[in-house]
């Protein structure tokens, strides 16, 4: 399932960038929809590589927030297709997006998906700790939990 689409793209980077990333011809003035959507997807492919052991996929209605990281994913990947762009912007969007993305799969962040406050599904087989615990039990157990403090 991709995240993101073409048109989010277009939405948060210029039409001149994207005619220009997409396009090896420096005569063309449209955009590449084939290597966008490619781009996309693959993006997506690697935001699922990270969930997936932390949620049961695809997910039913994805949260905003990964339609951002698709896209600057996206984004640093096409890029880094171009040699002569300055990547440093591109770079640093894409390493926030990527420790983001290891945080929600440690169990950090949530996505936010629930507005009931209840954890959507677990992906069978999820090993999951909480945050700060301690798995060898050498430790007291936690005062304070997300359960605990629903309402505060």
């Amino acid at each position: 399932m991709a995240y993101a689409a073409a048109s989010d793209m277009a939405a948060r980077y210029s039409n001149r960038d994207l005619v220009q990333l997409t396009n090896e011809d420096p005569t063309q003035t449209t955009i590449n929809e084939t290597l966008l959507t490619q781009m996309l997807a693959d993006a997506s492919a690697e935001i699922d590589g990270y969930l997936e052991s932390r949620f049961a996929l695809p997910l039913s209605d994805p949260p905003a927030l990964l339609n951002r990281l698709a896209c600057d994913i996206a984004m640093y990947r096409l890029q880094a297709l171009r040699p002569l762009h300055d990547l440093a912007d591109a770079r640093k969007r894409y390493e926030d997006a990527v420790e983001l993305l290891v945080r929600v799969a440690r169990g950090e962040v949530t996505l936010g998906l629930a507005a009931d406050n209840v954890e959507p599904p677990t992906a069978p087989d999820a090993v999951l700790t909480q945050a700060g615990g301690d798995p060898t039990n050498e430790l007291p157990p936690r005062v304070f939990s997300r359960g605990s403090l629903i309402g505060y």
